[in-house]
C-alpha cells in the first residue's frame, strides 16, 4: 500500500527525533586525563659554594742572614729538600773574621789591663794598713781595678758578637721543609734580613683560596669542606675553614680563605691545584621540582596545581634556582600540594586529571 506523501516525510522527521534524542541521552562525560605529578616536600635550601684553589704550606719560612754582605754561593734550589741544619747559603766572611780578632785583641789588652790595676790596688792596700800610703791612694786604684774588670766584661762581650756575626756568615736550615722560593744569588750583596730561600714545612699542609665577596659571607670558622685534587674527583679529603682575610686583596677583590686538611693523601702536593667545595643548608623553605613541570606561558613561572576535586589550576611561583636537572621554587607551594611534571602545555584551567604520583 502505498502511504501519502505528505505522511511519508512527517514520519521521516519523528525517526530523525527519536534518533537525536537517544544521541544526547547517551552521551558520557569526558574521562579524566592520565597525568604524573609530584608531591610537593619543602626542605631547606642547600647553599653550594665552589672554588678553585692551591696546597699550600701552614708554616713558611723566609730565610735570610742575619748580617749583611756578598753572597758567596747559595748551595739549594727551588724544589730541594732540606733538612734541619742544612747549609742553604754562605756570604764572604773575610770582614767579620777581622773583627773577631780586632775583639780577641782587646779582651788581651783589657785582661792585661785589669791584672795591673789589681796589682796595683794589692800594693796600695798593704801601704794602707802599714800608714804609708792614704786613703784616697787606695780608693784611686780601687776605682782603676773596678773599671778594668768592666773593661774586660764589654771586650768580651764584643768578642762574642764578633763570633755570632762570624758564624752568620753561614745561612742553615731552621726547620725541615722544601724550597719554594729564592731572593738572591752568588755574587749578589744582600742586606740583614733579606730574604735569600723560602722553606716551606711538608708536613702541615692546607688549602688557600680567593673567595668571592658574596660567598665569603657565608664561609665560617671550623666548617667544613670537601677538597679534591683538579681533574682528579677521586682523590679528596675534608678540610675545616681555619682561617678567613679580614680585607678583600686590592687587586683582585676576593678574601683569601685557608683551610686545613687532615691527612691530606701524597698526591695534594705543594702548589697543587684544588677544588673547594661547600654544601650547607639555608634558613629558606623550598621546594625541587623536575623542570618539565614549568608552564611556558605567560610573564611569570607558572606550574599546574592538582585541586582536592583532581581539577587543575593554574599557579604562580617564584624561583630561586633553575638548571637543566631541576627547579627550586620558593613561594608559591604548600606543602602536599601535588603538581603536574607532564603534558602541560596541554591542559587548560579546570582541566579533569587522573594524577599519578611519579616515583623517585
Amino acid at each position: 500500500m502505498r502511504l501519502p506523501s505528505g505522511l511519508f516525510l512527517s514520519a521521516c522527521i519523528a525517526c530523525l527525533c527519536l534518533s537525536g534524542c537517544s544521541e544526547e541521552e547517551t552521551a558520557a562525560p569526558s574521562a579524566p586525563r592520565p597525568t604524573r605529578v609530584v608531591v610537593v616536600t619543602p626542605h631547606k635550601l642547600a647553599l653550594v659554594a665552589q672554588g678553585a684553589g692551591r696546597i699550600r704550606s701552614r708554616y713558611v719560612s723566609a730565610v735570610g742572614f742575619e748580617v749583611g754582605g756578598r753572597m758567596l754561593s747559595r748551595e739549594v734550589d727551588m724544589g730541594a729538600m732540606v733538612k734541619k741544619g742544612q747549609k742553604l747559603a754562605e756570604l764572604s766572611a773575610v770582614d767579620y773574621q777581622n773583627k773577631v780578632t780586632a775583639a780577641e785583641a782587646d779582651v788581651d789588652a783589657a785582661r792585661a789591663a785589669l791584672a795591673q790595676a789589681s796589682a796595683q790596688e794589692e800594693r796600695f792596700r798593704i801601704l794602707l794598713g802599714k800608714g804609708f800610703a792614704t786613703h784616697s791612694q787606695h780608693d784611686d786604684a780601687l776605682k782603676s781595678l773596678q773599671s778594668a774588670r768592666a773593661e774586660v766584661q764589654a771586650t768580651e762581650a764584643n768578642l762574642r758578637i764578633a763570633r755570632n756575626q762570624l758564624s752568620y756568615t753561614q745561612l742553615l736550615a731552621p726547620d725541615d721543609g722544601v724550597v719554594t722560593a729564592t731572593g738572591a744569588d752568588p755574587g749578589q750583596v744582600v742586606a740583614a734580613g733579606q730574604m735569600v730561600v723560602e722553606i716551606s714545612g711538608n708536613d702541615a699542609r692546607e688549602a688557600v683560596f680567593a673567595v668571592a665577596t658574596n660567598d665569603v659571607t657565608r664561609a665560617k670558622l671550623g666548617m667544613a669542606v670537601n677538597v679534591s685534587l683538579q681533574g682528579r674527583l677521586d682523590i679528596a679529603v675534608t678540610g675545616t675553614i681555619r682561617e678567613i682575610s679580614p680585607e678583600a686583596d686590592s687587586a683582585t677583590g676576593t678574601y683569601q680563605v685557608k683551610v686545613a686538611l687532615a691527612s691530606p693523601p701524597a698526591e695534594m702536593r705543594l702548589g697543587a691545584v684544588v677544588v673547594g667545595r661547600v654544601e650547607s643548608e639555608g634558613g629558606q623553605e623550598v621546594a625541587t621540582l623536575p623542570p618539565s613541570a614549568l608552564l611556558q606561558s605567560g610573564g611569570q613561572p607558572q606550574v599546574w596545581v592538582v585541586g582536592q576535586d583532581d581539577k587543575v589550576q593554574r599557579r604562580e611561583v617564584k624561583l630561586v634556582e633553575f638548571d637543566a636537572d631541576s627547579i627550586v621554587v620558593s613561594h608559591g607551594l604548600s606543602a602536599g600540594e601535588k603538581v603536574v611534571t607532564a603534558g602541560v602545555n596541554s591542559l587548560a584551567d579546570g582541566d579533569l586529571v587522573n594524577p599519578e604520583t611519579e616515583v623517585k
